[in-house]
């Protein structure tokens, strides 16, 4: 299941039922329940902030996850379940749209601006200061999404009481999350085929019946 933080919407009074693809509410009570199960659970901990960052001020790819000493919670959550967390990286979705105005642009617009604030007032928070209005974007041309999966990180020897060992995991996540997204970044400039025309070009000679290659993974 997918853990995300806020309700159920854009800013703009567009709603969507997650729990349709899996979603549901995120909080350590929800993740423990999760995790009691023995449930695969995927939690995204940058939260809106992350999720709305602005691509027009440069902050694709960027994590915005609280810091270490004010949260650590799935860490910890993890920890009371001997968990072993595996960062997973993801790139290609930020270049899948064109940003026009970002979340604070869309509130300073006349007129729509004031009755998205007055809308987003009974939205629910996810965490103080952030701001869950749905930047405004155009749709790109689809182009090539990586994953990687990174270092698993065990908690198997953490225990959930210790702030200081559960911080340690937190950051190693972070760490390891980032050092995944910096080599898929600088692995895309080497695939030949990461533009739509010359990949699908290659793949109609195969009938389609093979995908292109990417880049070396060595």
């Amino acid at each position: 299941r997918g853990g995300r933080a806020g309700g159920g919407g854009g800013g703009g009074g567009f709603s969507i039922n997650w729990q349709q693809f899996g979603a549901v509410p995120v909080g350590r009570r929800t993740l423990f329940k999760l995790l009691s199960r023995g449930e695969p659970t995927l939690l995204y901990p940058g939260g809106v902030r992350e999720a709305f960052k602005s691509t027009k001020k440069g902050e694709g790819y960027q994590l915005f996850w609280p810091p270490a000493n004010q949260t650590s919670d799935f860490a910890a959550v993890a920890a009371r379940f001997n968990a072993t967390i595996v960062p997973v990286a993801a790139v290609g979705a930020e270049e899948g749209f064109e940003m026009l105005l970002d979340s604070d642009e869309v509130l300073q617009l006349p007129i729509v601006g004031d009755r998205i604030n007055n809308i987003r007032k009974g939205t629910p928070e996810g965490r103080p200061g952030e701001t869950f209005v749905t930047p405004l974007s155009l749709p790109r041309p689809p182009g090539r999404y990586y994953f990687l999966f990174g270092r698993p990180i065990s908690t198997h020897d953490v225990l959930a009481s210790d702030k200081a060992a559960c911080s340690e995991i937190y950051l190693s996540v972070r760490s390891e999350l980032e050092d995944c997204l910096t080599f898929l970044l600088e692995k895309r400039k080497l695939d030949p085929y990461e533009a739509p025309l010359p990949r699908t070009l290659i793949e109609a000679t195969w009938n389609f019946s093979k995908q292109a290659p990417s880049f070396p993974l060595v």
